[in-house]
């Protein structure tokens, strides 16, 4: 895991030191969340605004008035869904603002991942969001601790039952590596990239 990787910035893929292994970035958990509440957003402003004008096809007080109340309640419902996305939607472009940074600005160091922690409480299909905690030794020697944003880990099966003890198992060390960019003035200023390993045909996430 400390081995040190070749980094193409055109590319999305990268090769470990021996060439033999492709790596793919992982999935940012706050770009997925943006895209969920994106779409159940955009579909029930769409229900709701469809909803409210079929009042217009109505003369009876009733029907009219139920209507417009569903038709809104919808639309405010996408409209609250769509500012949830729009916030995530931003978090995870300043990660990727600050990626970029450092990649053109700062110096990278191959890290070591140590610990991979799962978010508990959230789960998507055959995916849940985790962290790992990595360390890395600096320019001048010194030994840092640091921590990735939270990406996903997919897993081979469905769960039934998501946070079941055996659907808690954490996901091996060895299924992943990590580079870190680190600003040279301040190294509080840093941001952990994360790359999946595919073995043969497997799928990266």
């Amino acid at each position: 895991m400390t081995n040190s990787i070749s980094y193409n910035t055109n590319e999305n893929k990268q090769m470990d030191f021996q060439g033999a292994r492709p790596m793919n970035s992982v999935r940012s958990t706050k770009q997925v969340i943006s895209n969920i509440h994106a779409l159940v957003g955009g579909i029930l402003f769409g229900v709701g605004v469809f909803v409210f004008a079929l009042h217009f096809f109505f003369d009876h007080n009733s029907a009219v008035l139920s209507l417009q109340i569903t038709g809104g309640s919808l639309a405010l419902s996408g409209i609250i869904e769509l500012i949830i996305s729009a916030f995530f939607r931003k978090s995870a472009r300043g990660e990727q603002t600050k990626l970029a940074r450092l990649k053109a600005e700062g110096l990278s160091f191959p890290a070591e991942i140590t610990k991979i922690q799962r978010h508990v409480g959230i789960h998507f299909a055959r995916s849940f969001p985790i962290y790992a905690e990595c360390i890395y030794k600096n320019h001048e020697g010194r030994t840092c601790l640091v921590k990735s944003p939270s990406f996903l880990h997919e897993n081979k099966h469905f769960d039934l039952f998501p946070y079941s003890t055996a659907a808690l198992n954490i996901p091996n060390n060895d299924n992943y590596s990590a580079l870190v960019y680190v600003n040279p003035h301040n190294p509080q200023d840093y941001a952990v990239e994360i790359y999946t390993q595919t073995y043969g045909s497997a799928r990266g996430l």
